[in-house]
């Protein structure tokens, strides 16, 4: 629906009655999508019992939460993109509010030793007596341990560890299918909660847009009663 409209008793009621049917089937998609929500929901808690008959009453519960003291990054976030401006040809602007998850595994590389001060180093017999006759050999003014001993003692071998920051493992080492799958239906309802709450701005845009032409709509006609 464009808002460039002529200023025209006709092409005002053409426009409106277009952003009429808009809003109807706006408001079609997001009862619709609410419904698909509840159900995703439901089926997710459902699940969730089920697997709190099969582990335990208390495998799955609030006990296994991180307090406030544990610091934990969010694996799912919502992201609301901009308003397009290039290509506009005066449709009806409103924000996208899209649900972004990230991979719940990470690799961290560390180095075997660690980065200490020379003289707290630990050194074993051979590159210690190395560096004593390196001392011996050096003048007063140059230092044995600047380039050559410490560079030497650096290793170029790290560690690489694995983490997983999935939720899931808060509840048990080995999750069950039906955790998994109640975990499946939570992150579907994210989903359409980004859904739903999108067709809410857009209908929000869309009844201010209705409303702005009603406006213009009345103004033309209190000026043609006018003598």
């Amino acid at each position: 629906m464009a808002t460039s409209i002529q200023l025209s008793p006709e092409s005002l009621c053409d426009g409106l009655d277009q952003l009429c049917i808009q809003k109807l089937e706006l408001m079609d998609n997001f009862i619709k999508s609410n419904m698909m929500l509840e159900s995703k929901m439901r089926g997710g808690f459902f699940l969730l019992g089920k697997t709190r008959y099969a582990l335990g009453n208390k495998a799955v519960s609030a006990l296994q939460l991180p307090n406030e003291e544990r610091e934990v990054d969010a694996l799912a976030t919502a992201v609301m993109t901009p308003v397009p401006l290039e290509g506009y040809e005066g449709d009806i602007l409103y924000q996208h509010v899209d649900t972004k998850f990230q991979d719940p595994v990470v690799t961290l590389v560390e180095e075997d030793e660690e980065e200490e001060a020379p003289d707290k180093m630990v050194i074993d017999d051979e590159v210690q007596m190395e560096g004593l006759r390196r001392r011996f050999k050096n003048t007063e003014d140059e230092d044995p341990f600047n380039e050559n001993g410490i560079e030497e003692l650096e290793s170029s071998e790290r560690k690489v560890k694995i983490f997983n920051r999935d939720p899931i493992r808060w509840f048990t080492a080995l999750p069950p299918q039906t955790l998994r799958q109640a975990q499946s239906e939570f992150k579907s309802a994210l989903q359409l909660t980004s859904q739903c709450a999108t067709l809410k701005l857009k209908l929000r845009a869309v009844n201010k847009e209705y409303s702005r032409l009603k406006e213009i709509k009345a103004k033309l006609e209190s000026l043609e009663k006018e003598p």
